[in-house]
């Protein structure tokens, strides 16, 4: 099986009185004394906490080196005891040189005290790999942590330039100046800044004059303070708010909307599949009420409505936008479903592994050039030959493969009821019209009835996003899809895992595998006819399947075959749409020269609908993707840290169209 590359290591080992360190930066990760009063001294207490969280709803905290994980697990514990009821804490951290969960185990393990953190830190800690990580951990001995973690795994430089967060505290922590220079460069003191206002605290162990220095010349007021025990000094400071000097990093056009002016508001959510479910879920986590308006009798009775989805991610060989975000999007989904298995939720999922065949020199040159980038690490991902597919499959195959040990299948449904699980449904509603009065949206049927009344609307509602008038010109796409449900011959019945070739073939369940799909483009004026199953459909299926696996393929008597018909919502780029809808006549209007490559400051920050926010055009890829575009979607309404990276929060824009058209004279 071929390796993917990972992360370098910082080389564990212990020096006497059992003191974590790493032989890579000579250096030790705490105080072999009492390591866990040393990070209360001069983190927590230099930035001034608990004082200075507890009259908020919201407090961020960045921390330049998350090391074995202590320094969170003390923030953790104090904010357990002294925040403020409902309040929620955001603790980013940037790590180059991750340790494994067995090691963070290692470390942790002298701490009792804190074990019942350890151990939710332990149950989401990801595997090593380059982006950003958003986690959601929960202590083992219960109760409501109202806590996000989010981990920045690669140089730090490079990730904070990418972070859009409003931190107000900055624990710098890396290993010391001398010997982990690039920790405490000029380029990081300037994303520090930025990120900061006016009161932002920070607190280091280190003093050296180079740290001071720079940290003055990015604005903060620097001080020294007693140092912990046998050190004689450690470092704090406050920012002075003055961010002349920070040049800008969002793109006016693509510029934060306001946030949403209550913390734990009413959102009206258009569309009862699996964007809608993942945005309310998200929006729960933050305490905020959630209605969703669906045109059917039930939830997810169009796209996310067939009797098997196939869960598996779309890899790119290069590191293109395309290819991160749904690398992040999988192991995101990955853990929404963890976590929804540990509510008890119903949920059927068949986590039988995945097989995306290699099906000619083409595709095996390009799984190779996947599996060198390494685009998910080892325990995701396995390149494979055609032998050891055939044994994981129970089948015997003719091709290598790329292996997905936790894909499988599962049924959209029951996800989306699990999704939905405490959101408030009006069902039988087609939705034509949205008002927006004294600071609240109206959301009208098409009767020209008011069905309910909400602080923000998200539109999750497909292809009928552009049936509204305040998104008319989102350039969506519809592509009909058609499974083959179809009884097992005796050799197929022995498949044990997910095939995927073009099409693909989950292993049989009740007597029927699901083999699918169609993906056809649709004419605009049959939008509003439901799919019916053809045989041609059923046909075209299956000669796909007996192209690439004619031993697993079943018979074509129609009389012995089902299916479902549906229509998906795709975009021009294949990228979804996420995020705050612009307002189209003020963005025209003030983006009109973008064609001539002005200076972004020669432009306002963006116009918006406000409150109005869309997650559409999942395409093909809904099951995996829109998990972490809802949660996209929460961190734009209650203006929260953006759980990756810049670049691909604005590759999902909304206003990203409007962009291109100027640029190209077209709007």
């Amino acid at each position: 099986m071929g390796r993917s590359r990972a992360l370098p290591s910082p080389g564990l080992q212990w020096q006497p009185g059992r003191s974590p360190s790493s032989a890579l930066f000579d250096d030790v990760y705490f105080n072999r004394h009492d390591g866990l009063a040393e990070s209360r001294y001069v983190f927590l207490d230099g930035c001034g906490l608990p004082a200075a969280w507890q009259n908020g709803d919201t407090f961020t905290v960045a921390e330049l080196g998350f090391g074995t994980g202590l320094n969170f697990l003390s923030t953790w514990d104090l904010w357990r005891k002294t925040c403020r009821p409902n309040a929620r804490l955001h603790y980013i951290s940037v790590e180059g040189y991750p340790l494994t969960r067995s090691e963070i185990t290692e470390c942790l393990d002298q701490w009792p005290q804190l074990r019942a953190l350890t151990r939710g830190l332990l149950k989401v800690y990801p595997h090593p790999q380059p982006g950003f990580h958003r986690l959601f951990p929960e202590a083992s001995d219960g109760g409501d942590s109202n806590l996000t973690l989010t981990l920045l795994y690669g140089e730090v430089a490079e990730v904070l330039s990418q972070l859009e967060a409003n931190v107000d505290a900055w624990f710098l922590d890396g290993f010391t100046p001398e010997k982990n220079p690039a920790m405490w460069r000029t380029e990081v003191m300037t994303e520090i800044a930025r990120m900061s206002h006016a009161g932002t605290r920070l607190a280091s162990f280190s003093v050296a004059g180079d740290v001071r220095r720079g940290l003055d010349a990015a604005g903060f007021e620097v001080s020294k303070a007693p140092g912990f025990r046998h050190k004689r000094e450690t470092l704090t400071a406050r920012f002075r708010g003055d961010k002349s000097q920070v040049q800008p990093t969002l793109q006016p056009w693509f510029t934060r909307p306001p946030a949403a002016p209550v913390q734990r508001g009413h959102a009206a959510i258009i569309g009862g599949g699996i964007a809608g479910t993942s945005t309310a879920r998200a929006l729960q986590r933050r305490g905020w009420r959630t209605t969703i308006i669906d045109k059917r009798s039930t939830l997810a009775d169009e796209a996310s409505g067939n009797p098997a989805g196939v869960m598996m991610p779309r890899l790119t060989a290069a590191a293109n936008l395309d290819g991160r975000f749904y690398a992040a999007a999988w192991r995101f989904a990955l853990d929404t479903l963890e976590e929804i298995s540990d509510a008890g939720l119903p949920l059927y999922r068949d986590r039988c592994g995945l097989l995306q065949l290699a099906t000619d020199d083409a595709e095996a040159a390009r799984q190779s050039a996947i599996a060198a980038e390494g685009p998910l690490p080892e325990p995701l991902l396995f390149q494979v030959d055609a032998n050891e597919a055939s044994d994981i499959a129970g089948c015997k195959l003719a091709y290598g493969a790329l292996y997905f040990p936790q894909g499988g299948w599962l049924r959209p449904r029951e996800l989306c009821a699990a999704l939905a699980a405490n959101a408030g449904l009006i069902l039988d509603v087609d939705v034509g019209d949205l008002r927006h009065d004294n600071g609240m949206w109206q959301v009208i049927d098409t009767q020209g009835r008011i069905c309910t009344q909400a602080d923000v609307v998200v539109l999750a509602n497909a292809l009928g996003a552009a049936a509204l008038p305040a998104t008319h010109w989102l350039p969506l796409k519809a592509r009909r899809g058609q499974i083959t449900l179809a009884p097992p011959t005796p050799e197929s019945a022995k498949l044990r895992t997910v095939l995927t070739y073009g099409g693909y073939m989950t292993p049989a369940h009740h007597g029927q595998h699901c083999i699918g799909a169609t993906f056809d483009w649709v004419d605009s004026d049959d939008l509003n006819i439901a799919p019916a199953v053809v045989d041609e459909d059923h046909a075209r299926n299956l000669a796909e399947l007996a192209r690439v696996l004619p031993s697993l393929t079943p018979q074509s008597d129609a009389t012995l075959l089902g299916g479902r018909a549906g229509l998906r919502c795709t975009t021009l780029d294949h990228l979804p749409i996420v995020g705050p809808v612009p307002h189209h006549s003020a963005y025209l209007r003030d983006f009109a020269e973008l064609r001539h490559g002005h200076p972004w400051a020669r432009y306002p920050t963006a116009v918006y609908q406000p409150g109005l926010y869309a997650l559409t055009g999942l395409g093909a890829r809904g099951l995996v993707s829109a998990p972490l575009a809802g949660e996209i979607v929460a961190a734009h309404i209650t203006g929260e840290p953006w759980p990756v990276e810049r670049d691909l929060v604005t590759a999902l824009h909304p206003g990203r169209f409007l962009v291109r058209d100027l640029k190209r004279r077209e709007a």
